[in-house]
C-alpha cells in the first residue's frame, strides 16, 4: 500500500511475533495468547549436585612402624606384630573375628580401616596408643593421636586417666611397647601355626615390664 495510509508515527518496526496491519479490516477474529507467569518465563536455575557435597572423612590414621626397604628389619617387625595380635587376643582385648592380617595393616602407616575390635576398656586403648606414639620406633605422623585413633579407628571414647588402669593392663601395655622393639631380645616362635601362647617366648619381657612398673612407682 502507498506510505499515504501508513500512519506517521511508525518510523521503525522492531518487535517480533507482532503484525501490524495498515488498512481496513474485515470479516476477521484476533486471538491473543495468554500472558505466562513471570516464573515461567524464566526457568528457575537448579542446583547442580555436587558429587563432593557429602565428603566423607578420610580414612583413620594408622601407626606407622614398619620399615621397609630392608628385608631382615621388616620381617623382625612382622614376627613382633604377630605375636603381638596373639597375646592381645589371648588377654580378650580384641575379639576372635580380628584377622592377624587386618591387625597387620594398624603398624603400616597408611590410611585405612583395619577391623579390628576392641573388647576392653577404652581406657587401656588411649593409654596404649598414648606410650606407643611416643616410641622412638613408631615415625611421627601429622594428625595422628591417640585421640584420633581411639575415636575413628576402634570407634570408642578416648579416656586417659591413668588411675583406671589396674596392674596386670600396665604390665601388658608394658609388654607390648618391649615387644615391638626389635631392640629387645626375643627367642624365636614356633611359628604362627601354633595357638599355644607357651609357644610365645615372651617371659623374659614380661619380667622387665613388671621391673619396670615397679621402678616407676617406686620414683
Amino acid at each position: 500500500m502507498s506510505e499515504d495510509y501508513k500512519p506517521t508515527y511508525i518510523h521503525e518496526q522492531h518487535n517480533n511475533n507482532c503484525q501490524q496491519f495498515f488498512g481496513p479490516i474485515t470479516n476477521c477474529t484476533f486471538t491473543m495468547p495468554a500472558a505466562q507467569p513471570s516464573s515461567s518465563r524464566k526457568p528457575k536455575a537448579t542446583k547442580q549436585k555436587n558429587a563432593g557435597e557429602k565428603k566423607l572423612s578420610g580414612k583413620p590414621k594408622t601407626l606407622k612402624y614398619y620399615i621397609h626397604g630392608n628385608k631382615g628389619v621388616l620381617r623382625k617387625q612382622s614376627e613382633r606384630v604377630y605375636i603381638v595380635f596373639r597375646l592381645w587376643n589371648n588377654w580378650g582385648w580384641i575379639d576372635d573375628h580380628t584377622t592377624a592380617e587386618d591387625f597387620e595393616t594398624f603398624f603400616v602407616g597408611e590410611p585405612r580401616y583395619c577391623n579390628i575390635t576392641w573388647k576392653v576398656s577404652s581406657t587401656i586403648l588411649t593409654i596404649l596408643l598414648q606410650e606407643l606414639l611416643q616410641q622412638p620406633y613408631i615415625e611421627k605422623q601429622t594428625g595422628c593421636a591417640a585421640k584420633s585413633l581411639v575415636e575413628q579407628q576402634f570407634s570408642k571414647t578416648a579416656n586417659s586417666d591413668r588411675t583406671r588402669l589396674d596392674e596386670d593392663s600396665e604390665v601388658k601395655i608394658r609388654l607390648t611397647l618391649l615387644i615391638l622393639d626389635i631392640r629387645n631380645p626375643l627367642q624365636e616362635s614356633s611359628g604362627r601355626n601354633s595357638n599355644d601362647e607357651v609357644d610365645i617366648k615372651v617371659d623374659a619381657l614380661r619380667a622387665v615390664a613388671e621391673g619396670q612398673l615397679r621402678s616407676t612407682k617406686g620414683i
